[in-house]
């Protein structure tokens, strides 16, 4: 039985109809390998339900909706199975019909966008922007898988008129590299769950140089860093890892890019037409 779950269940239950109860009963006797791969609508066929019946049990028991009740009560999943016994149960969860694995792998996309729709913030996304708007030059930086979205928020900003530069470094190659961020530089870096010393030594040059940080991190390194860096924007994975955490990252980079040129329209005009005349020089253009 989940502890997490449990508990909020015998917090709540109090609250709960009869339809309500019996989802949260079914949740609980789930196993999380299971419970963690269930749509509400496979969920309201086995509890002879419906999924807005699901949906409105999780919010009864405190969470904002299903995504994040299977996320939450994942976590103790992830840290209790070595990752080769997690993929083993993967593999059996969705089998090898390979029409049903897109249905999934689709499905498990639109959880983590809607989900990290739910988390964005207009104010938090504002902040984010007039920060790199100031910057003189905005360092975007990823660790580990996160380095392919550092490398294309890097691009969407260039294209947007902002001076860039980007690394996906750790370890000695990071200090190496954050010797040239300077005083009214700004980084925006991209990193999903785990802390490391890494994150922690941006944060302590960012405070004592003068140098915003904008964290786009997972919900447990928001919680974390919320008064150690200048902004924290939230978006999260699923806990299938059927979709990855970078999916919904890729789609911050974009907001911020887009946020930069929609508010700056000449100098994303100028940068857009010096772009088309460096393409045309290697016969390429848009």
């Amino acid at each position: 039985m989940q502890s997490e779950l449990n508990d909020r269940f015998q917090q709540h239950r109090s609250k709960l109809s009869r339809s309500e109860l019996a989802v949260a009963e079914h949740l609980l006797a789930m196993p999380l390998e299971v419970l963690i791969f269930r749509s509400a609508e496979e969920i309201a066929s086995e509890t002879g339900t419906s999924d807005a019946t699901v949906i409105r049990t999780a919010k009864r028991l405190g969470f904002t909706g299903l995504p994040e009740l299977k996320r939450i009560c994942g976590r103790s999943l992830a840290a209790t199975t070595p990752p080769s016994k997690r993929l083993e149960q993967r593999f059996r969860a969705t089998g090898s019909d390979m029409t049903k694995i897109a249905r999934q792998m689709f499905a498990a996309a639109q959880e983590a966008l809607k989900s990290s729709e739910g988390l964005a913030e207009g104010e938090e996304l504002g902040q984010a922007i007039a920060l790199i708007e100031q910057a003189d030059t905005v360092w975007s930086l990823g660790i580990g898988t996160a380095e392919a979205v550092a490398k294309h928020c890097a691009v969407g900003l260039s294209r947007a008129g902002i001076r860039t530069r980007t690394s996906g470094a750790t370890g000695f190659s990071l200090a190496n590299e954050l010797v040239d961020v300077r005083s009214g530089d700004a980084i925006i870096l991209f990193h999903a769950l785990r802390d490391m010393a890494e994150l922690k030594l941006i944060a302590d040059q960012g405070r004592a140089n003068g140098i915003s940080v904008i964290l786009v991190s997972g919900v447990q390194l928001q919680a974390l860093y919320a008064d150690k860096v200048s902004v924290v924007l939230r978006c999260v994975g699923v806990p299938t890892k059927l979709a990855s955490w970078n999916l919904s990252a890729m789609v911050i980079a974009d907001i911020l890019a887009y946020g930069v040129s929609v508010r700056n329209p000449a100098q994303a005009i100028e940068a857009k037409e010096r772009l088309a005349t460096l393409r045309r020089g290697v016969g390429s253009a848009d």
